[in-house]
């Protein structure tokens, strides 16, 4: 009993020297200058109007708006509703009433970069606090440490941190999905799961699956996980409240595809078909017929839905009522089905942007920090470059580390006796599934438009299997170790 509650109590100090030295380490960066983000590259606005922001030069000319200059100053605008659906907004919005309150003069990203920040650091208390514990002091200590470290060196590597100082979705998502994998972890290893941690799994989870359309499916996986979590205790109450987190995850899930505005499912309906089915077809002419799209819209195939000059304006109406008010993505997820090799095709294309995190088109810099137009910070981000650069960018790598990865859980789980411990199995299951879905997704959703961007979710998933993986081995090792000495 006495090392139980030596192990529980090292776990907690470590957290907190964790999360200390975590909070230094990010914060310094996002707020002493040079300040760094990510540029807009023409969705801000959309998030900003419906949070109540607008630029702080309305006459700033495009070049210095868009791509190559990350922005610190906003000005206070009007709430305007609009047909952009996503929760994190919500956090949009409380970073800019924290920031009338504390500085009514302008409204400085800052404000939600420490709020990215904070929700970060929770999930870092939680994933440190309840690691695994093995059978001495030390062991834990050191293993307890180790996460805290692999955890800060992959996402707080400059490629992520540099995207909570922006208006895009992508870093909602990060801390939502690092929340609710620990949350999940963290009731398989407590003692007595207690609801604070079931709720917070909840809301990371639902933060997830509501913060883009794209992330939408993830809300179904997870909703299988709270139904898991069921079992961890035998009373009623609690088995209500897992089965009611399930429930609205579900709800969640279903709510965010049906609410979304018809402007953002033709946008990306046009970019599944045209830039996704018919890009670099073999026989267009042979797949038009299959989806029955009009012959004289072949000159379309190849383009996205922004490209200018195309020979059919998108915004055609003829074009929308005889080609996408007809189609829909299941059509095209059917093509896809009908014609497995097409879809191997696209997927080895998305593993070649799989492996970078950042957007290498968008700068990192304001324009008066002097780094020129589209500067990339580079300070911290040994990790993201490495991937980027070093990695193998393969369908072939990408499928056998998943293989490998699922195997080893497959092996855990089998030989494990422990409920808990099969959980916790089960909840990097899901993280690995999610990256799955967040592969896959975006192809037929979008296309091939953006790749890199579009893929952040699965860049997500891997690098926490990277990180859960090292964990693993770290604890085998010490339990070796331990297994050596008697």
């Amino acid at each position: 009993m006495q090392l139980r509650r030596d192990i529980h109590d090292i776990r907690r100090r470590i957290a907190v020297i964790a999360v200390a030295a975590a909070a230094a380490f990010i914060l310094l960066r996002l707020m002493i200058p040079p300040v760094i983000g990510v540029a807009d590259n023409g969705d801000f606005g959309r998030v900003m109007s419906v949070a109540g922001i607008a630029p702080l030069n309305p006459h700033e000319s495009y070049e210095d708006r868009y791509f190559a200059y990350a922005h610190t100053r906003y000005a206070y605008g009007d709430y305007k509703a609009g047909g952009y659906v996503s929760t994190h907004v919500l956090l949009v919005a409380l970073s800019g009433w924290i920031s009338r309150l504390l500085n009514p003069q302008f409204y400085d990203i800052r404000f939600l970069g420490a709020c990215y920040a904070a929700l970060f650091l929770v999930a870092l208390a939680l994933a440190v606090r309840y690691a695994p514990a093995v059978s001495s002091r030390r062991a834990t200590a050191a293993l307890a440490s180790l996460t805290a470290l692999a955890i800060v060196f992959v996402f707080g590597d400059e490629a992520y941190i540099a995207y909570f100082q922006s208006f895009f979705g992508e870093p909602f998502a990060l801390v939502g999905m690092l929340a609710a994998a620990a949350a999940a972890l963290a009731l398989a290893s407590a003692e007595r799961p207690s609801g604070g941690l079931l709720a917070l799994f909840a809301c990371a989870s639902f933060a997830v699956a509501t913060a883009k359309i794209q992330y939408a499916p993830l809300g179904i996986v997870f909703a299988w996980l709270a139904w898991r979590l069921a079992g961890l205790r035998p009373d009623r109450s609690w088995r209500r409240k897992a089965a009611a987190s399930a429930c609205v995850l579900l709800a969640g899930t279903f709510a965010m595809v049906a609410a979304a505005p018809d402007r953002l499912v033709y946008t990306n309906l046009y970019q599944s078909v045209f830039y996704g089915v018919l890009k670099d077809s073999p026989d267009v002419a042979g797949d038009m017929r299959e989806l029955g799209i009009p012959e004289k819209y072949a000159v379309l195939a190849g383009t996205n839905y922004f490209q200018k000059g195309t020979p059919i304006s998108q915004k055609d109406p003829t074009l929308r009522r005889e080609v996408l008010d007809k189609l829909g993505h299941e059509e095209v997820a059917l093509f896809y089905v009908k014609h497995p090799g097409r879809f191997v095709d696209k997927m080895k294309k998305a593993a070649q942007a799989g492996a970078s995190i950042r957007p290498y088109y968008l700068g990192n810099f304001e324009k008066s920090a002097n780094r020129g137009a589209g500067a990339i910070s580079e300070r911290f981000s040994a990790w993201s470059e490495w991937k980027h650069s070093r990695m193998p960018h393969s369908l072939g790598w990408f499928a056998g580390c998943y293989a490998v990865y699922y195997a080893g859980l497959a092996a855990w789980w089998l030989l494990s006796r422990s409920r808990r411990a099969r959980l916790a199995a089960e909840t990097l299951a899901v993280v690995a599934a999610a990256g799955a879905f967040a592969f896959v997704v975006p192809l037929i959703g979008d296309g091939e438009a953006d790749l890199a961007k579009h893929l952040f979710m699965f860049n997500v998933c891997f690098d926490m299997m990277v990180v859960s993986a090292f964990v693993g081995v770290c604890y085998g090792f010490f339990r070796w170790m331990e297994f050596r000495k008697g």
